[in-house]
């Protein structure tokens, strides 16, 4: 064995153009396979940490039944104590629409009438951006006729003072500040919100009760089961959880197909370099006719002869292989780097990558192998 692989070094160094040709071949197939296997699995790292971001960070419990007491203060005490919650607390649509109007002579706009309690702003990420502060929203006597109306809807009524009064169904309001909302319910910007005592006062149970609950992402479906659990334990208000997905399904297939569509192109690049090797040999055999017969007239058996060329192969793509492995390294960490990410390396991807290197440049070696082993001294002779 040692004997032949000496042979089969001295007869590759021999013709190093040839053998930087074979060995290009497999180079880049190793390195493409490897770099598109490690980029698709930082790739999917990636997309995890998108899908992460918009994973559902509320939990929105409604009431099908009416509530006429609200949600008990105890019990969201309690959900706003688990460790993956902060802030939990009412924000229902009371009315779908409702006239509103700066004066009793202008024409009336239909926006939606929110009822909420300060904790379910904050929860929402509603801020004041004029006037009083959310947790004046608490501290409302009943009765009384404030309101905080969204930062779109006062510049639709040319509203710019505070105190200033609104008009809903013909009924006088004080505002008492304006807010905005950027964090996924916009539609407090374009809506009229009050108090709970207010809005039960004036309009009594409304459409959709809701409780809204911060929490963080990936923990919406446990908390969600605990907070009906606690807000309605005998199941008389009718609960649901209508938290949106957070797409976590989604997410786990679209990360599944970018890595098969990185192995997938890696396999095929891989096939494209077997050939080239496949192809290079057999040039190299049809050029080595001479050299062949003249080994078969020494006495090597025909064994030995494409042994020969299967060692030459085999070498070339370990050579190969263990290069390209550390050029998509290399490659794929600086491609990370540019885009910011952190690298996943798969610590078996090497050692797999050089074997399946080494075992292709071998495979494609076969074909010339059993051609080199077949040429016969007279054939030679002729050439």
């Amino acid at each position: 064995m040692a004997n032949a692989t000496a042979d089969a070094y001295l007869s590759m160094t021999s013709r190093p153009v040839r053998t930087v040709a074979m060995i290009a071949g497999i180079l880049l197939a190793v390195a493409s396979t490897s770099a598109a296997v490690l980029i698709a699995d930082t790739q999917q790292a990636q997309i995890d940490l998108r899908f992460d971001a918009q994973r559902s960070g509320h939990v929105m419990i409604q009431a099908r039944a009416p509530q006429p007491q609200g949600f008990t203060p105890e019990a969201v005490r309690q959900i706003e104590g688990l460790s993956v919650a902060s802030e939990a607390g009412e924000l229902s649509i009371w009315r779908e629409s409702v006239p509103v109007a700066s004066s009793p002579f202008t024409s009336a706009q239909s926006v939606p009438l929110v009822v909420a309690s300060a904790s379910g702003l904050e929860a929402s990420g509603t801020s004041p951006v004029a006037g009083a502060r959310l947790d004046t929203i608490d501290l409302m006597p009943a009765p009384n006729a404030v309101v905080w109306i969204g930062a779109t809807l006062a510049r639709r009524l040319g509203i710019r003072d505070r105190l200033q009064s609104v008009w809903i169904h013909g009924r006088s309001f004080t505002v008492a500040g304006w807010l905005q909302n950027d964090s996924g319910f916009e539609y407090i910007n374009n809506s009229v919100v009050m108090s709970s005592a207010t809005g039960r006062q004036h309009y009594g149970n409304g459409d959709l009760v809701r409780l809204l609950v911060k929490v963080r992402p990936g923990s919406a479906s446990a908390v969600g089961e605990f907070a009906m659990s606690t807000l309605d334990p005998t199941g008389q208000q009718m609960l649901a959880d209508v938290t949106p997905p957070d797409g976590e399904v989604l997410r786990a297939n679209v990360a599944a197909d970018v890595r098969r569509v990185g192995i997938g192109l890696g396999m095929f690049v891989g096939l494209v370099g077997m050939v080239a090797v496949a192809n290079t040999l057999s040039m190299a055999v049809q050029q080595r006719t001479r050299e062949l017969g003249l080994r078969s007239a020494m006495g090597f058996s025909r064994a030995r002869i494409g042994s020969l060329i299967l060692l030459e192969s085999a070498m070339a793509g370990l050579v190969a292989a263990l290069m390209g492995a550390a050029l998509a390294h290399l490659g794929a960490y600086l491609w990370s780097a540019s885009q910011g990410w952190e690298i996943i390396i798969n610590p078996l991807l090497a050692p797999t990558v050089v074997a399946a290197g080494t075992f292709f440049s071998v495979l494609g070696g076969i074909v010339p192998a059993y051609r080199a082993a077949s040429v016969s001294p007279l054939t030679a002779m002729r050439s």
